[in-house]
């Protein structure tokens, strides 16, 4: 078994994921030249032999082993090119073989920007003819438009024969997607993960498999690292200067200032309202949502009798709406701190078809600009910390917290969901 990578988008994340591997991988004592990943196996582990062989970008060309070959890609020689601006191709192709040509149809290697349908079928090619065996997207969508092209390529990928590390939202957005997209996936005998999709690397969709017969009820969250970020520092430093009495002078920004400050580190998407008036957190709420309803904790039946709001149709606040003024107020008449959370309740319908008796149950969901008292979970939480509380059927609520995540969480994540994968086929 050999873990074969074709690497759907080579931006920030995936760039972060190929160094990852890099810095992850053993050597093995009959192979010392090939890198191997620590694969758990029962109650042990195995060492199995990885190598990427398939890197598609939109502006920075593509390069792709020779069809059905044992040649791979120079990951190191990859991430420097990028770095210092330049462009992939053929030249990134190492023979591991000295067959390999004579063997294996040529691929479509260019410095030329790779379209949606060019992807398309080379992704159709590489699961065909068993070049790649995972895929791992990450490339940038409009959560507002049709989720594509990412839904579509995911969707090539399964049909290929192919399983999916994926860190796209976008499939959790749209109705009936994401479970057309698990269906394509379990009947074809793959995986399509997804943990990176929300919370970076943090494990809110794994978690589930480790708590069997347990039903989460009630879901509260921060869950966009953006609004956080620019409410704490237009917040600053008021704690002390409360403390002070008024002896130490307020640090706080302006909302402009924040959101500048925000940008610079680069966490703000490109289209900012995405994220100041709180669709970002609608959709990674929904995202926890239509995944708790196709989890394992339901079944077919229960799942079908759960109903999830569109997207658009989730209650959201801008964060336009809080300034420093409002922020100093509440904190010196009642000590709360105002953040942007994102809260679903599992609450009970009549159901349509009373004769039925079937019950009907539907996910309430908002987002909304909450004042927090310090015995909120949340309260502490500065920066871009992000944290999700769940609460059960049968436990106390379990709360997930991820202070000040980077692109190393974010890569964590699909590194995460590729083991899995491979500690898949080899039980």
């Amino acid at each position: 078994m050999e873990l074969s990578l074709c690497l759907l988008g080579f931006g920030s994340a995936n760039r972060a994921l190929a160094q990852m591997l890099l810095d992850k991988s053993e050597t093995d004592d009959h192979s010392l030249s090939r890198p191997f990943l620590r694969v758990p196996v029962g109650s042990g582990s195995k060492l199995i032999p990885w190598k990427v062989v398939c890197i598609i970008t939109r502006r920075h060309g593509s390069a792709c082993v020779p069809y059905s070959s044992s040649s791979s890609i120079n990951l190191k020689e990859a991430l420097g090119r990028i770095e210092t601006g330049g462009n992939l191709d053929h030249t990134l192709v190492t023979k591991n073989n000295d067959n390999d040509e004579a063997s294996t149809t040529s691929t479509p290697t260019t410095t030329a920007p790779a379209t949606a349908e060019e992807t398309i079928q080379l992704l159709n090619h590489l699961g065909k003819t068993q070049t790649a065996n995972i895929v791992v997207e990450a490339i940038p969508s409009n959560p507002k438009g049709d989720g594509e092209p990412a839904i579509s390529f995911i969707r090539a990928a399964l049909q290929g024969g192919m399983h999916v590390a994926s860190a796209n939202k976008c499939p959790f957005a749209h109705n009936e997607t994401y479970f057309e997209l698990q269906q394509i996936a379990k009947s074809n005998g793959k995986l399509y993960l997804h943990e990176s999709a929300v919370m970076d690397g943090v494990p809110v969709f794994s978690l589930w498999n480790t708590l069997p017969n347990v039903r989460c009820t009630k879901i509260r969250g921060l869950l966009n690292s953006t609004t956080s970020m620019i409410l704490s520092r237009i917040e600053g430093n008021i704690d002390e200067v409360v403390r002070s009495n008024g002896q130490v002078k307020h640090n706080g920004e302006t909302f402009d200032e924040a959101l500048q400050a925000a940008k610079h580190f680069g966490i703000v998407e490109e289209d900012e309202s995405l994220d100041i008036d709180g669709f970002d957190a609608a959709m990674k709420l929904r995202a926890l949502c239509v995944f708790l309803a196709s989890s394992l904790q339901s079944s077919p039946e229960e799942s079908d009798s759960i109903i999830i709001p569109k997207l658009e149709d989730i209650p959201r606040d801008s964060i336009t709406q809080i300034d420093s003024e409002l922020i100093c107020r509440e904190f010196c008449n009642s000590r709360s701190k105002v953040r942007q959370v994102a809260s679903a309740e599992l609450v009970d319908l009549p159901p349509a078809d009373p004769a039925n008796g079937r019950p009907v149950k539907t996910w309430k969901m908002c987002v909304k600009n909450e004042f927090l008292t310090s015995e909120d979970p949340f309260y502490n939480l500065k920066g871009t910390s992000a944290c999700v509380e769940f609460h059960t059927d049968v436990m106390g609520p379990i709360t997930v917290v991820s202070t000040d995540p980077t692109l190393k969480d974010t890569a964590y994540g699909l590194f995460a969901d590729v083991i899995r994968i491979a500690s898949h086929q080899l039980s």
